[in-house]
């Protein structure tokens, strides 16, 4: 099996941050075992949408979901998915008023 680092971008996000609930993007990176690339950015959004810190925090009404969409893959060595495999935090930044 392969290993791949998976970029994800995450946005409209309804989150609320202080008693304030603003929209929010993120990015988040996944390193992943799976076949090809195609399976492994399924294997990483799955990963990503039940990570249960982000899944709780979540406010949107159905009609308005959130998207979580592909940024960048590539293959790596054992070397860096073993060293990097643990990575799970997201960095958030605010979605602009349009």
């Amino acid at each position: 099996m392969k290993r791949f680092k998976v970029k994800l971008h995450g946005e409209n996000f309804l989150l609320n941050l202080d008693g304030e609930f603003k929209k929010f993007g993120f990015y988040a990176t996944r390193f992943v075992k799976a076949e090809n690339p195609q399976q492994a950015e399924k294997i990483a959004v799955i990963l990503t949408h039940q990570n249960p810190n982000l899944r709780n925090s979540v406010l949107n009404e159905h009609a308005d979901r959130p998207a979580i969409s592909l940024e960048e893959i590539k293959e790596v060595s054992f070397l860096k998915f073993f060293a990097k495999k643990s990575t799970t935090d997201f960095t958030f930044y605010p979605e602009d008023d349009e």
